[in-house]
């Protein structure tokens, strides 16, 4: 129920939604038919609200009242010519999933930590069941990185929402992810699924993992995020006299030295171009996710079982250099880590590979 009470020389109705006081103030010489009114009518949605018959709201375009469903579409639909298809199917995806657990219609405001714990334990759960139904081994961390990449999807919709004024920025949940065993290490491919890898692969996707395979890139330093963003390597990075090719990443820029096979590769490409290269030009045109997709696509048809699309090739790199005699400070340096601790976890690798390669050759 909404109370009527008069205050100085208006009215104002307060009243209660989903646990909070709402208050609604009438300016000076509103008549009294109209407080009425407006209070029968409040009285009257608030039943309809709670009978979960229909949404309430004086205004139901106003913030406070848009439900994870609508967010999700105005977020998509805003996103849809700045990033991948694929980009808008994960997160459409992840909020679908997000969705089924804690309901289309829960408005954005209401939206607390205990509905992502809820959601959290649901996959888990759910994740369970699909691993057992097919037999398979069950592996906990995995089916929680899983899930924390579905977070991230969620997590990227709330915040495109706010960027874009969809939602005020309050609004914003906090997301805690699950935690998971972070010494597991690195993966990596030796030289024949290397060679197998890139057969499937053709273009400037081709390129693209020749450069990540030489130069130990991440997919953000040589590739942009979406179409009309600045970032990612750019002709004019490449410095042919010196050598070398400007990367930059994390707020850090590094130099890698250019190995003749790659340098070959990258003057054949800029031949092609021709008159027409613009140095403010990106080398490799395709987005993020797009690269992603093909190097994922390519693995599978190479009959790769090895985790990971991109950032494999990045540990390829590094394991290779040590592997080689570079040392650990090199590959800090070669990799653009801001801490040798990182970089360690790949003398774990090289020292499981001299111990493979010890035993092959004294068999």
């Amino acid at each position: 129920m909404a109370h009527l009470r008069k205050v100085g020389s208006g009215y104002q109705l307060q009243y209660y939604l989903n646990g909070r006081k709402r208050v609604k103030q009438f300016s000076k010489g509103t008549p009294l038919a109209v407080v009425t009114a407006e209070k029968k009518r409040i009285e009257s949605e608030i039943a309809l609200h709670k009978a979960g018959l229909k949404r309430f709201g004086e205004n139901p375009q106003a913030a406070e009242f848009v439900t994870l469903a609508d967010m999700t579409e105005q977020v998509l639909a805003a996103k849809r010519h700045e990033v991948a298809p694929e980009t808008i199917a994960r997160n459409r995806y992840a909020m679908q999933l997000f969705m089924q657990v804690v309901g289309t219609h829960l408005l954005v405001s209401e939206v607390k930590p205990t509905h992502f714990d809820r959601f959290k334990n649901a996959r888990f759960e759910a994740v369970v069941r699909f691993y057992g139904e097919r037999g398979w081994p069950l592996n906990e961390d995995k089916i929680k990185r899983g899930i924390n990449k579905e977070l991230e999807n969620i997590r990227t919709v709330f915040f495109t929402a706010a960027k874009k004024g969809i939602i005020p920025s309050h609004f914003l949940p906090r997301i805690e992810r699950l935690k998971v065993d972070r010494k597991r290490l690195p993966t990596f491919l030796n030289k024949v699924e290397v060679n197998d890898m890139a057969a499937h692969l053709s273009g400037e996707a081709l390129l693209a993992f020749w450069i990540i395979r030489y130069t130990g890139a991440r997919r953000s330093e040589i590739a942009r995020k979406f179409l009309g963003d600045a970032r990612g390597l750019k002709w004019q990075h490449i410095d042919w006299t010196r050598n070398t090719i400007r990367l930059y990443a994390k707020k850090k820029e590094r130099l890698v030295p250019m190995h003749p096979k790659l340098r070959q590769l990258l003057g054949e490409k800029k031949e092609t171009l021709g008159g027409e290269l613009n140095p403010e030009a990106h080398v490799i045109s395709l987005v993020r996710d797009t690269l992603s997709d093909c190097f994922a696509k390519a693995r599978v048809k190479a009959g790769i079982t090895k985790p990971g699309a991109v950032h494999i090739l990045r540990h390829t790199a590094a394991t290779d250099l040590l592997s080689s005699g570079g040392n650990i400070r090199e590959a800090q340096e070669f990799l653009g880590h801001s801490s040798i601790a990182v970089t360690e976890i790949y003398t774990h690798v090289v020292k499981d590979r001299l111990e493979s390669a010890v035993l092959r050759a004294f068999d």
